[in-house]
């Protein structure tokens, strides 16, 4: 029969012993550092011989450690938000109703082992310094347990302070989706159409009052500056570098989008203007009158009006008046002088 595994036996760790370990862990970082590894393999031997007691397993500290740090977790989210019912705090224990130990078991069947033993004060001191630091707080989040060669230095550089407001509005940027349908084929026949429109835009709101030196900063850097640098604590009230560059070109983005915005409407009232008077309106105009019977298409007033609507002028006449009875008595007019 095979025998059982060596780290699937189950260790004895009395009250006292998970309370010497912690102590025994809490003087390691505090003479090696936080971020200094657990060497496990030199640390249990030494911490048998402390306590005069040999473990069956080789990972007993390091599987007694990984335990005890779920277990922090796991009283912290009980604990917090209770201090204000059922919370002793002269004894740090939760004396809290049958009801509410219920109801919290429910939520997590692992809150029944917590409620049998509840870590005491100076276990719980204890544990606020082996893992508080890293678990409730998160700076220098490097466990002592992980292995500091597989950690890679993490720098944060603080671009925007906390008081600076950085909102936008989407309604700021939605792009204007009414676009005259007369313009919905300018890229087909003109592919650079865009690129023109914007480099007019662009050319005219240079003139325009804005934040040029900084906008000029921003666009002559070719080359990211990846190296990493720690971060920095910042005045309130001041804006960093990076957050002041982003806004103003955010805003010279905005002025040119609204230039670009103003041309394609200017360019729609001329194609309107240009296009209401063209042969094929007249034309369109003609045909309708035949529909109705006050000309005969192909006859010698319709092929008269054909001609006179080469003249442009002759043209906008006609299409601008406001019946067909005056277009025809117009027409035959200019038939018969």
């Amino acid at each position: 029969m095979a025998s059982k595994p060596e780290n699937a036996k189950k260790e004895n760790w009395t009250k006292e012993m998970v309370l010497e370990f912690c102590q025994f862990l809490n003087k390691y970082i505090t003479k090696h550092g936080r971020t200094s590894p657990f060497k496990w393999v030199s640390l249990q031997p030494e911490f048998e011989r402390a306590i005069k007691h040999k473990f069956n397993s080789k990972c007993a500290l390091k599987n007694k450690y990984d335990s005890m740090r779920k277990d922090y977790n796991l009283w912290k989210s009980l604990k917090n938000g209770e201090t204000g019912l059922g919370w002793n705090e002269s004894t740090k224990q939760l004396n809290c109703s049958n009801e509410w130990w219920k109801t919290k078991t429910t939520e997590n069947s692992k809150y029944a082992a917590i409620r049998r033993n509840q870590p005491s004060a100076q276990l719980q001191d204890e544990w606020d310094q082996l893992f508080g630091d890293v678990v409730a707080s998160g700076s220098n989040c490097v466990a002592p347990s992980m292995d500091s060669s597989t950690i890679n230095d993490v720098h944060v550089e603080n671009l925007v302070d906390d008081d600076v407001d950085m909102v936008f509005d989407a309604n700021d940027y939605q792009v204007n989706n009414d676009t005259p349908s007369n313009l919905e084929d300018l890229e087909t026949e003109d592919p650079n159409f865009y690129s023109n429109l914007l480099n007019e835009a662009i050319q005219q709101t240079t003139s325009a009052p804005v934040p040029s030196e900084v906008a000029k900063k921003f666009d002559m850097t070719s080359k990211i500056n990846t190296k990493p640098k720690p971060a920095n604590m910042k005045r309130k009230g001041r804006e960093s570098t990076g957050s002041l560059m982003l806004k103003n070109h955010l805003a010279q983005s905005s002025v040119v989008q609204q230039r670009a915005l103003q041309i394609l409407e200017a360019d729609s009232s001329k194609l309107d203007e240009s296009t209401k008077f063209t042969i094929g309106a007249a034309v369109g105009e003609l045909n309708r009158m035949v529909d109705v019977g006050l000309m005969t298409e192909a006859g010698d007033l319709w092929l008269f009006a054909i001609d006179l609507f080469e003249d442009p002028v002759k043209r906008e006449i006609f299409i601008n008046m406001r019946s067909d009875n005056a277009r025809l008595a117009w027409l035959q007019r200019k038939q018969n002088p």
